[in-house]
């Protein structure tokens, strides 16, 4: 590294400009933005958009890892600060391999679709759909959320009404992966058979059974 580039990093480095080294070289991932403060310094370099120093806490998702929270303090453009403010927005970031604590919001790619690690322990899917209690729900929406579980399929969100086997009917939105043999049952109104872990959030369908009459 020369003076001069020396010199520039260390100016972005002060100004909490984005780390160039690690756009290029860190791990692509996942991140939700779960808050964003913006402080009172703007910086303008020869006439470009101003940009704020913001930080930024932030959801982290890599392949087969446990998502996990960390902070960062990088600048953005003051025109993009209202989108990132949106609730449940994700972006991409760039971890870097050796300090997982270490990320810069990579604004210019698309947030990477995500493998989750596979979870066999008490709550988890398969726990659930093991020993949970029967119910039968109606799909009222699905949306895929950017995560395959650790066999490929697609995570939806999925808005249900639990329908049968509670004492009232109520409606929940649950992350369930969708294999490809359901996809024909995914749609609005669907009846599907289901199992109720153990709160009335912990709902999986079982894709299995197929359609409930």
């Amino acid at each position: 590294m020369g003076f001069f580039d020396e010199l520039a990093d260390g100016f972005r480095q002060f100004t909490n400009g984005v780390d160039q080294n690690l756009l290029a070289t860190g791990i692509l991932a996942r991140a939700e933005i779960l808050s964003l403060t913006m402080s009172g310094t703007t910086i303008s370099i020869l006439n470009a958009p101003v940009e704020r120093t913001c930080t930024f806490r932030l959801r982290v998702m890599k392949d087969d890892q446990q998502p996990y929270e960390a902070s960062v303090t990088q600048r953005v453009q003051e025109i993009v600060i209202p989108q990132l403010q949106a609730p449940g927005v994700v972006v991409a970031v760039r971890v870097d391999p050796a300090n997982a604590a270490n990320i810069a919001i990579d604004l210019l790619s698309e947030p990477p679709v995500v493998r989750l690690p596979e979870s066999s322990g008490p709550g988890s899917a398969k726990d659930i759909l093991a020993t949970g209690t029967p119910v039968t729900v109606v799909l009222v929406a699905n949306q895929p959320i950017g995560l395959t579980n650790h066999e490929g399929h697609p995570v939806h969100a999925l808005t249900l009404t639990v329908a049968t086997g509670v004492p009232e009917p109520y409606q929940v939105q649950v992350g369930n992966a969708i294999p490809p043999s359901a996809l024909p049952l995914v749609y609005p109104g669907s009846k599907l058979h289901a199992k109720l872990g153990s709160d009335p959030n912990s709902i999986v369908v079982d894709w299995a059974a197929g359609a409930a009459s």
